[in-house]
Protein backbone atom coordinates (compact mmCIF):
# COMPACT_ATOMS: atom_id res chain seq x y z
CA UNK A 1 0.00 0.00 0.00
CA UNK A 2 3.15 2.84 0.87
CA UNK A 3 4.46 2.19 -2.68
CA UNK A 4 0.93 2.73 -4.06
CA UNK A 5 1.14 5.84 -1.95
CA UNK A 6 4.42 6.85 -3.44
CA UNK A 7 3.55 5.97 -6.65
CA UNK A 8 0.63 8.23 -6.55
CA UNK A 9 2.01 11.60 -4.78
CA UNK A 10 5.37 11.17 -4.26
CA UNK A 11 6.40 12.51 -7.55
CA UNK A 12 7.41 15.52 -9.89
CA UNK A 13 3.60 15.42 -11.32
CA UNK A 14 2.04 15.84 -7.35
CA UNK A 15 5.10 18.84 -6.60
CA UNK A 16 4.47 20.67 -9.21
CA UNK A 17 0.24 20.17 -8.59
CA UNK A 18 1.97 21.51 -5.05
CA UNK A 19 3.63 24.18 -5.80
CA UNK A 20 0.74 25.33 -8.23
CA UNK A 21 -2.06 24.76 -5.41
CA UNK A 22 0.19 26.52 -2.73
CA UNK A 23 -0.47 29.73 -5.38
CA UNK A 24 -4.08 29.03 -5.99
CA UNK A 25 -4.49 28.08 -2.47
CA UNK A 26 -3.39 31.80 -1.36
CA UNK A 27 -5.15 33.63 -4.33
CA UNK A 28 -8.57 31.88 -3.14
CA UNK A 29 -8.12 32.59 0.59
CA UNK A 30 -7.41 36.04 -0.08
CA UNK A 31 -10.51 36.07 -2.44
CA UNK A 32 -12.58 34.08 0.65
CA UNK A 33 -11.58 36.92 2.71
CA UNK A 34 -12.62 39.74 0.66
CA UNK A 35 -15.84 38.26 0.05
CA UNK A 36 -16.17 37.50 4.34
CA UNK A 37 -15.15 41.19 4.31
CA UNK A 38 -17.84 42.38 1.87
CA UNK A 39 -20.22 40.43 3.92
CA UNK A 40 -20.80 37.75 2.02
CA UNK A 41 -22.26 34.68 3.90
CA UNK A 42 -18.92 32.13 4.49
CA UNK A 43 -20.55 29.33 2.60
CA UNK A 44 -20.76 31.21 -0.67
CA UNK A 45 -17.80 32.80 0.04
CA UNK A 46 -15.99 29.37 -0.42
CA UNK A 47 -17.93 28.66 -3.21
CA UNK A 48 -17.31 32.10 -4.98
CA UNK A 49 -13.45 31.89 -3.90
CA UNK A 50 -13.48 28.15 -5.25
CA UNK A 51 -14.79 28.82 -8.43
CA UNK A 52 -12.84 31.85 -8.98
CA UNK A 53 -9.80 30.17 -8.13
CA UNK A 54 -10.57 27.47 -10.44
CA UNK A 55 -9.19 29.90 -14.14
CA UNK A 56 -5.44 30.64 -12.90
CA UNK A 57 -5.46 27.00 -11.21
CA UNK A 58 -6.65 25.65 -15.00
CA UNK A 59 -4.18 27.65 -16.85
CA UNK A 60 -0.90 26.99 -14.49
CA UNK A 61 -2.07 23.11 -14.54
CA UNK A 62 -2.95 22.32 -18.13
CA UNK A 63 0.66 23.98 -18.77
CA UNK A 64 2.99 23.11 -16.25
CA UNK A 65 1.10 19.77 -14.06
CA UNK A 66 -0.38 17.99 -16.95
CA UNK A 67 1.74 19.80 -20.26
CA UNK A 68 -2.32 20.24 -22.16
CA UNK A 69 -3.32 22.27 -24.86
CA UNK A 70 -5.78 24.58 -23.95
CA UNK A 71 -9.09 24.27 -25.12
CA UNK A 72 -12.82 24.77 -24.56
CA UNK A 73 -13.37 21.51 -23.85
CA UNK A 74 -11.30 20.78 -21.51
CA UNK A 75 -11.72 24.39 -19.79
CA UNK A 76 -15.15 23.08 -19.76
CA UNK A 77 -14.49 19.74 -18.19
CA UNK A 78 -11.68 20.82 -15.78
CA UNK A 79 -14.36 22.35 -13.40
CA UNK A 80 -15.22 19.11 -12.87
CA UNK A 81 -12.17 17.88 -10.90
CA UNK A 82 -12.95 20.45 -8.47
CA UNK A 83 -16.23 19.29 -7.42
CA UNK A 84 -15.50 16.46 -4.86
CA UNK A 85 -13.22 19.10 -3.58
CA UNK A 86 -15.63 21.74 -3.24
CA UNK A 87 -17.96 19.58 -1.76
CA UNK A 88 -15.48 18.50 1.35
CA UNK A 89 -14.68 21.97 1.42
CA UNK A 90 -18.16 23.59 1.77
CA UNK A 91 -18.81 20.68 4.21
CA UNK A 92 -15.22 21.14 5.87
CA UNK A 93 -16.02 24.28 6.44
CA UNK A 94 -19.75 24.55 7.46
CA UNK A 95 -18.93 21.97 10.27
CA UNK A 96 -15.97 23.84 11.74
CA UNK A 97 -17.77 27.28 11.76
CA UNK A 98 -21.52 26.68 12.56
CA UNK A 99 -20.88 23.43 14.46
CA UNK A 100 -17.52 24.06 16.21
CA UNK A 101 -17.72 27.55 16.31
CA UNK A 102 -14.24 27.93 14.16
CA UNK A 103 -14.24 31.74 12.77
CA UNK A 104 -14.99 31.38 9.58
CA UNK A 105 -11.65 33.17 8.15
CA UNK A 106 -9.85 30.51 9.12
CA UNK A 107 -12.18 27.12 8.25
CA UNK A 108 -11.32 27.62 5.12
CA UNK A 109 -7.70 27.35 6.10
CA UNK A 110 -8.37 23.75 7.48
CA UNK A 111 -9.96 22.53 5.22
CA UNK A 112 -6.81 22.99 2.80
CA UNK A 113 -5.01 19.85 3.69
CA UNK A 114 -8.47 17.52 3.10
CA UNK A 115 -9.48 18.97 -0.02
CA UNK A 116 -6.12 18.74 -1.63
CA UNK A 117 -5.27 15.09 -2.46
CA UNK A 118 -9.02 14.67 -3.50
CA UNK A 119 -8.68 17.06 -6.02
CA UNK A 120 -5.06 15.81 -7.39
CA UNK A 121 -6.72 12.46 -7.73
CA UNK A 122 -9.83 13.78 -9.25
CA UNK A 123 -8.14 16.05 -11.68
CA UNK A 124 -5.78 13.67 -13.19
CA UNK A 125 -8.36 11.58 -13.98
CA UNK A 126 -10.57 14.34 -15.91
CA UNK A 127 -7.63 16.08 -17.46
CA UNK A 128 -6.36 12.37 -18.57
CA UNK A 129 -9.78 11.67 -20.10
CA UNK A 130 -10.35 15.02 -21.80
CA UNK A 131 -7.18 16.70 -22.36
CA UNK A 132 -5.28 17.10 -25.23
CA UNK A 133 -1.19 16.35 -24.59
CA UNK A 134 0.60 18.88 -26.78
CA UNK A 135 2.30 18.20 -29.92
CA UNK A 136 5.57 16.36 -29.91
CA UNK A 137 7.73 18.46 -30.95
CA UNK A 138 7.37 20.57 -27.64
CA UNK A 139 9.77 20.05 -24.92
CA UNK A 140 7.20 18.55 -22.19
CA UNK A 141 9.37 19.91 -19.27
Amino acid sequence: MWEKIKEKFLNKKFLTFGIIGAFNTVFCLLLNRGFIAMGTEVGIASILSDAISMIPSYLLNMKFTYHQELSWKSFITFPLSYIPGWIISFLIVEILHRLLGVPEQYAKLISVPIYIPVNFLCMSFIVGKFGKKKAESEPEE
